[in-house]
């Protein structure tokens, strides 16, 4: 896999609390600019572990090490071993975290897939110290002013987005965008901007009376800049206007919107311009009513007791292909864990709704691979020592390389 950094570090409002949000953010920036490492993953998860056992016997550099165990770590989480996914990666940790001073990139990314696999796991208080970490580590190694250390307070914005504190991920993001501005860092400031904007879009999905209108100046806002540096912010502000506005159209009104923009290059990235949530209530309703219930809420507000005892290694793969007009095709589940059979029809409803998708009309057809995973935050109960699931679902959503075909995960108890 050829990724700009490690595909399940997961995007902004992946998952909340309750709602699926199947919508990516605008893309980030390149690797220069986040500081994230380009990896390759494509070998098995033995052949990943021969490597890294070699890599630590031989005692190389602490950044080779790490680069290794998210190699490793991606394998196993792609085919469903998340938890020696976590394991591989806790061991890095302690073998490298000292070394933020020399590898503050390196570091910070072993602590954002910690922070993910956590999350993938249902378990909080690893995914927030991770999350917070990462600031630490670059600190650690490069002046505060660094963009780099910008980057990752934005994406702990993306971590406070992903656990349904909105409050707390504006305020990061408002925050980075304006300290970053008195200080002329146009792109940093354009990306802090472009996340902020996304966060109220995806908002105006649930309540779209409130959240639509706020929106829309922060998208007004970016599309009034002409910076050089700011023009790929402009260009993700655009996609935002149209999915914003694709909330409340008719179908033809959607198809004219998509018609208007820019057919996408043989090639380039495909460009997501109306993504539905997942529809889990009996109304079937497209369009958004003002409201944060009805269609918008991933599960009934009472989920089963049995469904909710099962809330481990529920995961699936959803590969689609991208027809040159924009629209999805052959969208299905192409793997999943043992343990999904009968937990409900919430893969057939993700399904669907990545199959009402529009994206701009592109030169080559493409394809799409997505790993959704079901869980519940672990909670302590009160009275007890003992952990439990909290019973509020989540889902959380990965990009995976569709070129890549991951072996259904070996039977676990």
């Amino acid at each position: 896999m050829v990724a700009t950094r490690w595909s399940i570090f997961g995007v902004l409002l992946a998952a909340t609390p309750l709602t699926a949000q199947t919508t990516p953010p605008p893309a980030v920036p390149d690797t220069a600019a986040t500081g994230r490492d380009i990896v390759v993953v494509g070998s098995r998860a033995p052949d990943l572990r021969k490597r890294l056992d070699i890599c630590i016997a031989k005692g190389c550099r602490p950044d080779k090490d790490i680069g290794m165990t998210l190699d490793l770590a991606q394998a196993q989480f792609e085919a469903g071993h998340y938890e020696d996914a976590q394991a591989a990666l806790l061991a890095a940790r302690h073998r490298t975290a000292r070394f933020a001073k020399d590898y503050p990139v390196a570091v910070a990314n072993l602590f954002h897939a910690t922070s993910m696999i956590s999350a993938h796991l249902g378990d909080p208080e690893p995914e927030w110290s991770n999350a917070l970490n990462t600031i630490s580590a670059m600190k650690a190694g490069m002046s505060e002013k660094d963009p780099r250390v910008f980057i990752e307070r934005i994406q702990l914005g993306d971590a406070y987005a992903r656990a349904g504190r909105f409050d707390e991920a504006s305020v990061q993001y408002r925050e980075v965008a304006g300290r970053a501005h008195k200080l002329g860092m146009i792109e940093t400031e354009g990306l802090a901007r472009v996340r902020y904007a996304t966060l109220k879009t995806r908002l105006a999905e649930q309540v779209y009376a409130h959240y639509a209108p706020v929106a829309r100046r922060a998208i007004d806002a970016i599309l009034e800049r002409r910076e050089p540096e700011m023009q790929p912010m402009v260009e993700s502000a655009r996609q935002l206007k149209i999915q914003l506005a694709a909330m409340t159209a008719t179908d033809a009104e959607l198809d004219q919107l998509i018609a208007r923009y820019p057919t996408q290059a043989a090639g380039a990235p495909a460009v997501l311009l109306y993504a539905p949530p997942v529809l889990m209530t009996p109304t079937g309703q497209r369009r958004p009513n003002g409201t944060a219930a009805d269609s918008y809420t991933l599960f009934k507000l009472n989920p089963t007791t049995v469904f909710l005892e099962h809330l481990d290694y529920l995961w699936i793969d959803v590969v689609y292909t991208i027809g040159t007009d924009g629209r999805v095709r052959d969208a299905h589940v192409a793997g999943q864990g043992e343990q999904v059979a009968g937990t409900g029809d919430w893969p057939d409803k993700i399904v669907e709704a990545i199959d009402a998708r529009r994206y701009a009309t592109q030169a080559m057809p493409s394809k799409g691979r997505e790993r959704y995973t079901f869980t519940s935050n672990l909670t302590i109960k009160t009275g007890t020592r003992i952990p439990g699931r909290s019973g509020i679902p989540r889902l959380l959503r990965a990009d995976l390389d569709p070129r890549t075909d991951t072996p259904l995960p070996e039977q676990r108890s």
